[in-house]
């Protein structure tokens, strides 16, 4: 319970020169952040093989881009803690890492919900496209 009491006050989260994360804390980042990674990997391998999945497909591909930029700006923090940089190690660059990227995966998720109704569009589209005429080839 030690460990959360510090968490209530506005002098640790907004203290300039922080001290460092306790190694628990440290390694748990780490790990949090590695598997991001990962995951932007995987998605990206799925964008690219499923071509028959339009919703898997295109939720790979606006998540691949997500997961690789939180994993990298959550490696940035890390390593400015890490190195204790004055301005770039308060703790408060968590809070807005979280924020940040939970508004940016809120319109990601929207945008995701509506993939099914685009794909009976373009299905739409396709089969009216079917009876106009086409380009000559020259």
């Amino acid at each position: 319970m030690g460990y959360i009491t510090p968490l209530l006050k506005l002098s640790f989260w907004f203290k300039i020169n922080p001290g460092p994360l306790m190694p628990m804390f440290y390694w748990v980042f780490l790990i949090f952040f590695g598997l991001l990674f990962v995951a932007s990997i995987v998605c990206g391998r799925i964008y690219k093989k499923e071509k028959d999945q339009f919703v898997l497909r295109f939720s790979a591909k606006y998540l691949k881009n997500w997961l690789l930029t939180a994993s990298i700006v959550g490696f940035l923090l890390l390593l400015f803690n890490y190195e204790r940089v004055a301005l770039l190690s308060a703790r408060f660059w968590y809070g807005l890492w979280t924020i940040g990227f939970g508004v940016w995966l809120g319109f990601i998720i929207k945008k995701i919900r509506q993939l099914p109704d685009k794909k009976k569009g373009l299905i739409e589209r396709a089969k009216l496209n079917k009876y106009l005429p086409k380009k000559k080839k020259k």
